[in-house]
């Protein structure tokens, strides 16, 4: 993708953080963004802020939810006609130890965190496969995919999944003209937490998991900085998009422990066919 003039971005979770600033990043650089998110007053405001001339549209989106999805499509398409950018960035967590976290806590991050993107996929992609023209998706995952944290078990897994899911979907959009990017970030300095303690379902709301304290992450990095390293990695075709640097002797680690667990095989007869070959089960 040569430039975003011209282009328009869809973005869930576009009320704030890492969304809103890929909003803004994205309205810079010449494109019209629609900002999705489930707090429509919220994605109202982020609209009005960046003052982009009729280039920001607000939507109202439950990303749990397949009609909510088909309509803010609608809206988006009726504003500027179509959708080259797809991002995936609607997310929350849910803080507890394995033992501790109920089911329907771990639906709920799963149906945001995975189905979310799922609906996402379906919804967009069959148009932009139709059009044959350049498109992307760019998915925010974690760093915690790769490396998790203690007692952010629901969060860090269902990002694992998000990670798989990318990867998976850049193997089947390989013949096409559409992209895929990963986004990998480590702490940033948004209001994650409050936003999903806000956003749960009432059965949700009170929860002992919740501590008094002051989230970490105001201490992360900022998500105007994150936001123009996605939006390049948008322009390069990059699948991984990383941007703490911080984490790379873990991961280093963590990946040798595998590849050591990996040296001898069980049957060393036996040659795997090629994994992209593999049939569905």
């Amino acid at each position: 993708m040569q430039s975003f003039l011209n282009r328009t971005a869809f973005i869930t979770g576009g009320a704030g953080g890492i969304g809103a600033a890929l909003a803004c990043e994205f309205v810079e650089r010449g494109a019209s963004v629609v900002i999705a998110d489930l707090d429509l007053d919220r994605a109202r405001s982020v609209a009005h802020n960046i003052d982009s001339g009729g280039r920001a549209l607000a939507v109202n989106l439950d990303v749990t939810d397949a009609e909510s999805w088909r309509a803010a499509r609608g809206s988006a398409e009726q504003a500027f006609g179509r959708v080259d950018i797809l991002c995936s960035n609607a997310g929350v967590g849910y803080t507890g130890s394995l033992d501790e976290i109920g089911l329907d806590a771990w639906r709920w991050v799963y149906e945001v965190n995975v189905i979310g993107a799922v609906h996402a996929i379906q919804t967009f992609i069959p148009g932009m496969k139709a059009r044959g023209a350049e498109a992307h998706v760019l998915f925010t995952s974690s760093i915690t995919a790769l490396h998790p944290f203690a007692t952010q078990a629901a969060y860090t897994s269902s990002k694992a999944a998000l990670l798989n899911l990318a990867r998976t979907l850049q193997l089947e959009l390989s013949t096409t003209s559409i992209g895929v990017s990963v986004l990998c970030p480590g702490m940033v300095a948004t209001n994650l937490r409050a936003n999903a303690i806000n956003a749960r379902p009432e059965a949700l709301r009170a929860s002992a998991a919740d501590s008094p304290l002051p989230s970490p992450l105001s201490q992360g990095m900022a998500a105007s900085a994150v936001a123009r390293v996605a939006v390049e990695a948008i322009l390069a075709n990059r699948f991984y998009v990383f941007t703490h640097s911080d984490y790379r002797e873990a991961i280093a680690s963590d990946s040798q422990a595998m590849l050591d667990a990996m040296l001898e095989s069980a049957d060393p007869r036996h040659r795997e066919p090629s994994l992209t070959s593999v049939p569905p089960p």
